[in-house]
């Protein structure tokens, strides 16, 4: 059972476990990479509230503390998730469902990745001011992302970015139904692929 998303006391949890950045993706995104990297460098953010609700937080929400979005080529980002199966398909469509009685399916999963992905998107062009990060995945291994988080987070010191990149051993072969379904997505998929991620860089 995963905790439920409540925005009225969310605020005393970020506090109360001293979180210093959240991490928030829809999943197959190398969330997990990242925030290892990031405790490495001494930040508190595997957290009880960000491993139980906000890791794949659905909604805007306002923490006080800077946060990291980080996405990938949904369909990879997909078959990521189908391939580790119980444990991660359902519970992030629970997580970015924000119910914990979701009706379950690969159609429901790719259409919560589209709708968070926007939500969170769309939320930082119409608030310039947000303290929110936006992250493609392949950025985490290459010399850019080191100055690119030095400057969000204000911190000359950071070490160990960019994060050495190591080639999955697994495949992404797809079935005839996964084609049927990203085909009907196409325009959000591509929508996802071909977003200006220079409209964050402050």
């Amino acid at each position: 059972m995963i905790e439920v998303f409540n925005g009225n006391n969310i605020l005393n949890k970020v506090k109360n476990e001293k979180m210093d950045i959240c991490v928030i993706c829809y999943g197959g995104s190398s969330s997990n990479t990242l925030v290892d990297t990031l405790i490495k460098n001494n930040y508190i953010c595997r957290t009880l509230t960000w491993r139980k609700i906000l890791c794949h937080c659905p909604e805007i929400i306002n923490i006080n503390i800077p946060i990291i979005y980080i996405y990938r080529d949904p369909i990879l980002a997909f078959l990521s998730m189908k391939r580790r199966g119980k444990g991660w398909w359902d519970t992030n469509q629970k997580k970015l469902s924000n119910n914990s009685n979701v009706k379950l399916s690969d159609e429901n999963l790719l259409k919560l990745m589209i709708k968070q992905f926007k939500m969170w998107t769309n939320y930082k062009i119409n608030n310039k001011t947000a303290n929110i990060c936006i992250i493609k995945y392949e950025e985490l291994f290459l010399d850019t992302i080191n100055e690119k988080l030095k400057f969000f987070l204000n911190n000359n010191n950071l070490k160990y970015f960019p994060i050495t990149y190591i080639k999955p051993k697994t495949n992404n072969n797809l079935t005839n139904t996964d084609k049927l379904l990203f085909e009907k997505y196409k325009l959000d998929i591509d929508y996802i692929n071909n977003f200006n991620i220079n409209n964050y860089i402050k």
